[in-house]
């Protein structure tokens, strides 16, 4: 199998450990797909980037680092003379860039996590994804005794894979189900959330389950801070940002019940949290308010 069809595989099969991850595989992937059209016909290669921007982005509707990537792939196809040469050269460096550039973001997101985790904290965690696992890293490497919670984050218990990546370290982690979410909140100093998206008015949209861990913070006075990468950020109609729906067998595989359809299944991927319920967002630039991040977004891709 070719590394395309790896990477398209990995996104039609949500196995891609989150929301940055994907931007930056989708890109790879209009990469590759254009690769072999510098020759082609001009109508050819758009047409091309074209279908591969339509799949990614009718493939992950909630995530806005796959919609973001996207519309900067077309803009800079737009921008171009028109020949397939040019198409492909412009957008393949472009999504180069883009790359590094997500890869340093998430990298830097750890560096304000002393604001906000003090030592001997308590600290929870929702999900996977690569904001959260170079924001545990540092703080299990560089803050003293602190303590790890993790929900399970169903259909795929995510969190596990989260906490791999520390099992060496010796820190003390504890698994919480997800319909003890109150309960874990209730053991926790502080709760970090990864970002699928950012909506223009600062509406965290992440894993379902981070709704329900929000007003169990709220309730309980836990502050829980949103952690992600300025691009997330949608700056547009908070209500083109569909809530991905999943395969019923990813909940249901094998009851007969499901499969005699006499029970349906609502197999929802994420879900929004009102910025009211979000403390504040850990970005690459330090914490932004809610209601600033659009503003934060905006700087950000400023030439």
């Amino acid at each position: 199998m070719t590394e395309l069809e790896d990477l398209t595989r990995a996104v039609a099969d949500n196995t891609v450990p989150g929301g940055s991850l994907y931007g930056r595989t989708v890109a790879r992937i209009i990469e590759l797909t254009l690769e072999p059209l510098r020759d082609a016909e001009p109508d050819v290669a758009r047409a091309e980037l074209e279908n591969v921007c339509a799949w990614a982005a009718r493939t992950k509707p909630s995530m806005t680092s796959v919609r973001n990537v996207v519309d900067l792939a077309l803009a800079t196809a737009a921008g171009t003379d028109g020949s397939a040469r040019s198409v492909v050269e412009s957008v393949s460096e472009t999504m180069r860039i883009f790359v590094t550039r997500s890869e340093k973001a998430v990298e830097a997101l750890a560096d304000g996590i002393s604001e906000i985790v003090k030592p001997g904290a308590r600290v929870l965690y929702h999900s996977n994804s690569g904001s959260l696992r170079s924001v545990m890293r540092r703080v299990v490497d560089t803050i003293p005794e602190v303590s790890i919670n993790v929900t399970e984050s169903r259909p795929y218990r995510e969190s596990r894979g989260l906490i791999e990546g520390i099992a060496e370290s010796g820190v003390p982690v504890t698994l919480f189900s997800d319909a003890a979410m109150a309960v874990a909140v209730s053991k926790s100093d502080i709760v970090l959330v990864g970002a699928d998206a950012v909506l223009s008015d600062g509406t965290l949209v992440n894993k379902t389950g981070t709704l329900p861990l929000a007003l169990a913070c709220k309730f309980q006075g836990v502050p829980l801070y949103g952690v992600t990468e300025l691009f997330k950020v949608f700056d547009g109609d908070p209500g083109e940002v569909a809530m991905e729906l999943r395969p019923a067998g990813e909940m249901s595989a094998g009851w007969d019940l499901v499969d005699s359809g006499r029970v349906a299944v609502w197999n929802q991927f994420f879900e929004p949290t009102p910025p009211e319920l979000v403390t504040a967002y850990l970005t690459e630039t330090g914490l932004v308010a809610p209601e600033s991040m659009l503003a934060a977004y905006r700087d950000s891709v400023r030439p």
